[in-house]
This record gives structure tokens, C-alpha cells and sequence, in this order.
């Protein structure tokens, strides 16, 4: 059931993305660095990143789990595990936006939170749920390769009259837009590498940070959907 003060099942949902929305995805990365060269030293970390950004391109998103795979084969199994205590033992946490949680925190003032999130699936939940965003958004968490194409799911799962979604990536809410026309405000959270990106359409909103979020409220959502 949802939260909305409106009432009803679905007023409305609130959906976040994760890396560089919530999450610092660049402190990520780095923190990650980190761990891979002080257990394997710098030039088995850019063999690491290499296989990293080879699966990326094959599979079209990023996916952690296959990069720790292929850097670990054939070297045996104690590679593997120290290579996973260097990637999942990254203090998440720490590398939160200021405002995250708060921003979730506001969300359930409007309706119901949740996140959607791309990515290798294992690796994300992992990350979403050390960094405290689970059980921020109520256990609400659905991890796929690519978000826009799963926007019929999004609407099984937590069906609502209006939906917001916020991520760092124009191009992504340009697509839900698509998908789901009125009724969803799309809001560009301008940190992070896609800071200063374009698409068609343009969001309905644009934030500096995340911590911006809780300055928006019920009625600034509903104009920006096209909603009545």
C-alpha cells in the first residue's frame, strides 16, 4: 500500500536511481581502486579495469560481478575471494550524497519511495543495501540491465496515478518520458558525469544535488507530470 497522504493504492511513486543520484558512483569506483591495488598491487588494477570496461561494452551495462570473474580465471580460488573482499568491503555508506537518505525520507511524505537501479544485479543489491538505501525505500529495490526497458515492470510492482522518477542521466528520463508520457515528472539530478548532458524531451525538473529534493513538494510534482 502506498504512503501518499492522498490516499488511495497508488498516488503517487517516487523512483531513484542509484549511482551518481544517491551514490557517488566516482567515489565508488575509486574506493574500489583502492582495494584491488592493496591487495593486488597498480598494474593488476588496470587489468582489473580493463575487464571491468570490456564487459561493460559486451553487455552493455556495467557489470561487476563478470569483470571480478575474468580478472579471477584460471589464477584460482583465493584470488576471487580477495578480489571480492576488495569490492564488496567498500564502506558504501560513507560515499552517500549529502541528502540521500533524506531525500528518500521526503519521498514518503509524497507518496511511496522505491528504487530502480541498472546494473549487475548481485553487485547493486549488495551496494544499495550496505549504503542503507533498502531500507530507506521500505525494501522497495528493482535492479535490471537497462531501466527504460522495464517500465512495465516498474508498473506491476508498485502501480500508481503519477510517478516521479530522479536520476543523474537525461537521456534516461528522456526515455521514460517516452514510455510513460503524463503523468510521470522526470527530474535530472545535474551531479556527476552526466551533469551537463542533454536529451529530447528535456526533464521537468532540474536539481544541483540530490539534497535539493526536499525542498520539492506534492504540487510542484503533479505540475511537472502534466498531471491533474
Amino acid at each position: 500500500m502506498t504512503e501518499a497522504p492522498d490516499g488511495g493504492a497508488a498516488g503517487l511513486v517516487v523512483l531513484f536511481d542509484v549511482d551518481d543520484t544517491l551514490l557517488d558512483g566516482g567515489g565508488v569506483k575509486a574506493a574500489i581502486g583502492e582495494g584491488v591495488g592493496a591487495a593486488f598491487g597498480a598494474a593488476e588494477t588496470r587489468r582489473f579495469w580493463r575487464e571491468y570496461e570490456a564487459a561493460r561494452g559486451e553487455r552493455g551495462h556495467a557489470d561487476v560481478g563478470e569483470a571480478m570473474r575474468r580478472f579471477a580465471r584460471g589464477r584460482g580460488g583465493g584470488v576471487l575471494a580477495a578480489l571480492a573482499e576488495a569490492v564488496y568491503g567498500v564502506a558504501f555508506a560513507a560515499l552517500l550524497y549529502p541528502g540521500a537518505l533524506e531525500a528518500i525520507a521526503h519521498a514518503r511524505t509524497l507518496g511511496t519511495p522505491a528504487v530502480l537501479s541498472d546494473g549487475d544485479p548481485r553487485f547493486q543489491r549488495h551496494k544499495i543495501r550496505a549504503a542503507g538505501i533498502e531500507a530507506a525505500a521500505g525494501g522497495r529495490v528493482l535492479v535490471c540491465a537497462h531501466k527504460e526497458r522495464e517500465l512495465d515492470e516498474v508498473r506491476a510492482r508498485w502501480p500508481a496515478r503519477r510517478y516521479a522518477i530522479l536520476d543523474d542521466r537525461p537521456r534516461i528520463l528522456a526515455a521514460v518520458k517516452d514510455a510513460l508520457g503524463a503523468g510521470v515528472a522526470t527530474i535530472h539530478v545535474a551531479q556527476g558525469p552526466h551533469a551537463g548532458e542533454a536529451a529530447s524531451p528535456p526533464p521537468d525538473l532540474r536539481l544541483a544535488s540530490i539534497g535539493e529534493f526536499a525542498s520539492i513538494g506534492g504540487e510542484a510534482l503533479r505540475a511537472a507530470a502534466g498531471a491533474a
